[in-house]
């Protein structure tokens, strides 16, 4: 089983959340919307009978001019596919590739392949 998908560039893992006294660790606002829009364009792209159950591997492709770390935008790309139930929990993923290039400006492919 696979699917792929074309999202939003997901913000740094550095904009995902905020320290807020009283409150603890709680998620942007930069974050909620931008997981709000991956997992609407997830569904819009992805079937639900391609659901991967279990060990899955992400090919994750972003734009060649994309500034910044290339692991720094992981853990929101990874969570928008479980929120979006096209992957089990992100403990399941046991091989990640990703790459600069193959992707327009603005935007991220991922691929999930059943390991």
């Amino acid at each position: 089983m696979t699917f792929t998908a074309t999202l939003p560039l997901p913000p740094s893992s550095n904009r995902l959340f905020a320290n807020v006294p009283g409150k603890g660790r709680i998620k942007t606002r930069a974050y909620k919307n931008w997981r709000k829009a991956a997992v609407l364009s997830i569904f819009a792209q992805v079937r639900a009978d391609l659901r991967i159950g279990g060990p899955v591997g992400l090919q994750i492709c972003v734009p060649t001019g994309m500034r910044g770390d290339l692991d720094n935008r992981l853990k929101a790309l990874i969570d928008a596919l479980v929120a979006s139930n096209r992957i089990d929990d992100d403990k399941h993923v046991h091989r990640i590739t990703i790459v600069r290039g193959g992707a327009d400006a603005g935007t991220v492919l991922v691929t999930a392949v059943a390991a």
